[in-house]
C-alpha cells in the first residue's frame, strides 16, 4: 500500500522535493532556453537568407544592367548610325560595305570580355549579327515577324525576352535570354530599328546557383506572372509549391528592373537542426548534473538526518516506557543541541518522577498508617488510569519536541499531588483555584481541545478558607461525564456569587447531562447525606461514589460496573454538612443534553 505524502519520512519528503525543484528547474530552463534559442536562431537565419537574395537579385539586376547597357553601344558610334539612318544604298557595293561596317563593329562589341553573352544583333530592314555562336532558327530568318520586335519597336523601354531555346547547328541548341531595345535616329527620331544582345541562361544560374537554401530548402526566380524563371531542379518547385504550409519560411526580393521575385523557401525544421541537437546535448548534461546533485544530496541528507533520526528512536523507545535512554554523540552544531536538550529532559523527568513517586508514596503511607479506609477515598480521588494518561500525555508531547508544555504538565501533576498532603486541613479558596487550574489544564491538553474551562472566582475571596479537596471532585466529576463521554467541545464554568445567607460556588457545563431518572437518584443520595448529618448514617464505604464521583455506580460498555475510582458527590455533600451544618451542602440541576450545575452551598463568611 503506498503511503500518502504526509505519513512520509522528513528525508524522504526532502529528498523528494529537492529532486523535483532541481529536475523540474533543469527541464524549465532547458525548454526557455531552447526557445529563446530558437527564435533567435531563425530571426538570424532569416537575416541571412534575406541577405542572400538580396545579393542574389543585386548580382541579377547588375547582370541585366550589362545587357541593357550594350543596347545602347551603337549610339556611341557616329559611323555605324549614320550608316544605319541612310534610306537605302544606290547599289550593292554600298550595301556590302554598310554591312561590312555594321558587322565589324557588332564584332568589336563581341570583344566584351563577358563569355555568357553570346550574339549581338541589329534588325533594320535587314539583319546585322555577330556572336560567338552560328544562328540558326525560324525566328532568326524572319526576325521582324517575332512578338518581341514588335513590342520593342512600340516602346522606348526595354524589351526582357525570357529564356528560350536557340539553334546553333544541327540539333543542338541553347538556353539564352535576350536585351531588346529599339533604335531611334539621333537626328531625326526616327524609328531606325532594334538591337537585340542575347545572353547564356547559364548566367543567371551561376548566379542563383551560389545560394544555398540547404537540402529541404529552395531558390527559384519568378517573373511577374508567377512563371518559374530559374529552379535548380524540380524538387524546388515542389518545395514552392508547400511554402504556404506550416514548417516552412518564405522570403522574397524583388529585381525591379524586369519585374521579378528571387524566392527563398526554407525548412524550419533543417533551420532548427543544430539548435535541437544543441539543446539536447545541453538536456543530456543538465540531466546528468541533476541525477549526480540527486546522488550527492541523497549521502549528505543521509549523513545529516543519521543523528536526527537517532534522537525519534529514542522518543519511540521512551513512549514505550524506557526513560533510561540516553543520546551519545559529541556534535555541537543543532541537532547536538538538541541531543544535549533531550539527555537533559530525560534527566530532568527521571529527577522529578522519583521525587513525585517518592511523595506520594511517603503522603500514602502516612494516610494509611492514620486511616486506612480514608486514604483509600483519596488514592481513588486520583486515579491511577489519570496518573497514567498523563504521563502518557507527558511522553507524547516530549516526542513532539514541546519540552517546555511537558514541564509544564508534570509541574501541575505535582502540584495536585502535593495538594493530597492537606487533604484534611483547611485551605485558602485561591489554593484550591489553583489546583482545579492544574487539573483542567491537564484534562484540556487530553482532551486536545475538546475541554475548554473558565474559573471565574471573585479575587477578594482568594483568602476565604475552605475545605480542601472539595472543589476537585466536582469539577472531575463535569470532566468525566460532561467531556469523555462526548464528542464535541465541552465548557466547564466555575463561578462564585455571594448572596446574604450564603456563599455559591458553582460547578456548570454543557454535557451531556442527566435524564429525570438519573438524576432523581443522585438528589435521593445527596438527601441521604441529611439522614447521616442528623445520625442515621449510612456506613462509611457507602461514601465511595462510583466511576467519576456523582454518588452512584455506571455500568461499562460491557455490562460490569465501573469500579471505585474518586470521591463522589455523596462524600462532599457529607464534609460540607458535617462542617457547617445541615443548611449547606449540594445541590444539582441537570436535563439530558443541556449540561449540569452543582452548586455548593457555604457560610457567607468564616
Amino acid at each position: 500500500m503506498v503511503k500518502k505524502y504526509r505519513d512520509w519520512s522528513v528525508k524522504l519528503k526532502l529528498l523528494t522535493i529537492t529532486a523535483l525543484l532541481i529536475l523540474g528547474s533543469v527541464f524549465v530552463e532547458s525548454y526557455l532556453s531552447y526557445t529563446q534559442y530558437t527564435k533567435d536562431f531563425e530571426r538570424q537565419s532569416t537575416d541571412k537568407v534575406n541577405q542572400i537574395i538580396e545579393q542574389v537579385s543585386l548580382n541579377i539586376d547588375t547582370y541585366l544592367d550589362d545587357l541593357f547597357r550594350l543596347t545602347l553601344a551603337p549610339y556611341r558610334n557616329a559611323g555605324v548610325m549614320a550608316a544605319l539612318e541612310q534610306d537605302g544604298p544606290d547599289s550593292e557595293l554600298e550595301e556590302l560595305n554598310k554591312r561590312r561596317l555594321v558587322e565589324t563593329y557588332l564584332e568589336e562589341m563581341m570583344i566584351y570580355p563577358r563569355k555568357d553573352i553570346l550574339r549581338v544583333s541589329i534588325i533594320t530592314d535587314e539583319t546585322y549579327s555577330s556572336g560567338r555562336i552560328p544562328s540558326g532558327g525560324s525566328q532568326e530568318t524572319n526576325p521582324q515577324n517575332s512578338d518581341w520586335y514588335r513590342e520593342a519597336m512600340n516602346t522606348q523601354d526595354y524589351v526582357f525576352v525570357p529564356s528560350h531555346m536557340q539553334q546553333i547547328g544541327g540539333d543542338q541548341s541553347v538556353s539564352v535570354i535576350s536585351v531588346v531595345r529599339r533604335l531611334v535616329s539621333t537626328r531625326t527620331q526616327q524609328v531606325l530599328g532594334v538591337i537585340k544582345v542575347d545572353a547564356n541562361y547559364n548566367g543567371i544560374v551561376d548566379i542563383s546557383s551560389r545560394a544555398n537554401m540547404g537540402e529541404d530548402g529552395g531558390l527559384l526566380i519568378l517573373d511577374d506572372k508567377n512563371n518559374v524563371v530559374y529552379s535548380a531542379s524540380d524538387k524546388d518547385k515542389a518545395i514552392a509549391g508547400s511554402a504556404n504550409r506550416a514548417g516552412y519560411i518564405v522570403s522574397s526580393i524583388p529585381v525591379s528592373r524586369v519585374g521579378w521575385q528571387v524566392v527563398a523557401v526554407n525548412s524550419v525544421k533543417e533551420m532548427n537542426r543544430q539548435a535541437m541537437h544543441t539543446r539536447n546535448t545541453a538536456f543530456l548534461f543538465a540531466v546528468a548534473s541533476s541525477l549526480l546533485a540527486i546522488v550527492v544530496l541523497f549521502l549528505f541528507v543521509r549523513q545529516f538526518m543519521r543523528p536526527l533520526l537517532a534522537i525519534v528512536r529514542l522518543m519511540k523507545e521512551v513512549e514505550h516506557g524506557n526513560l533510561e535512554v540516553q543520546f551519545g554523540g559529541s556534535r555541537r552544531d543543532e541537532i547536538g543541541y538538541l541531543g544535549a536538550s533531550f539527555n537533559a529532559l530525560m534527566a530532568k523527568i527521571n529527577d522529578m518522577l522519583q521525587r513525585n513517586t517518592q511523595l506520594v508514596k511517603e503522603v500514602y503511607e502516612a494516610k494509611l498508617l492514620q486511616k486506612e479506609a480514608q486514604i483509600n477515598t483519596l488514592f481513588n480521588q486520583i486515579r491511577p488510569h489519570f496518573i497514567f494518561n498523563t504521563l502518557n500525555m507527558i511522553s507524547l508531547t516530549m516526542q513532539a519536541g514541546k519540552q517546555e508544555k511537558a514541564i509544564d504538565h508534570i509541574n501541575k501533576l505535582s502540584s495536585m499531588l502535593r495538594s493530597l498532603t492537606t487533604w484534611d486541613k483547611e485551605v485558602p479558596l485561591q489554593r484550591e483555584i489553583d489546583l482545579l487550574h492544574a487539573y483542567l489544564g491537564i484534562q484540556s491538553s487530553r482532551y486536545e481541545g475538546r475541554l475548554t474551562y473558565a474559573l471565574d472566582i471573585d479575587p477578594a475571596l482568594a483568602a476565604r478558607r475552605i475545605p480542601a479537596l472539595l472543589l476537585q471532585p466536582i469539577v472531575e466529576n463535569a470532566v468525566i461525564h460532561g467531556c469523555e463521554r462526548k464528542k464535541e467541545p465541552t465548557a466547564i464554568r466555575v463561578y462564585s456569587r455571594l448572596m446574604a445567607d450564603r456563599l455559591l460556588i458553582c460547578v456548570a457545563d454543557d454535557g451531556l447531562g442527566m435524564d429525570a431518572r438519573a438524576l432523581a437518584a443522585l438528589q435521593g443520595k445527596l438527601a441521604s447525606a441529611d439522614e447521616a448529618a442528623a445520625g442515621t448514617a449510612l456506613p462509611v464505604a457507602a461514601d465511595v461514589s462510583a466511576g467519576g464521583g456523582d454518588g452512584f455506580d455506571r455500568e461499562r460498555k460491557d455490562g460490569k460496573q465501573e469500579p471505585h475510582t474518586g470521591i463522589g458527590l455523596v462524600n462532599v455533600n457529607r464534609r460540607i454538612k458535617a462542617r457547617y451544618g445541615a443548611a449547606y451542602g449540594l445541590s444539582v440541576v441537570s436535563a439530558e443534553g443541556a449540561g449540569t450545575t452543582v452548586e455548593v452551598a457555604l457560610p457567607p463568611e468564616e
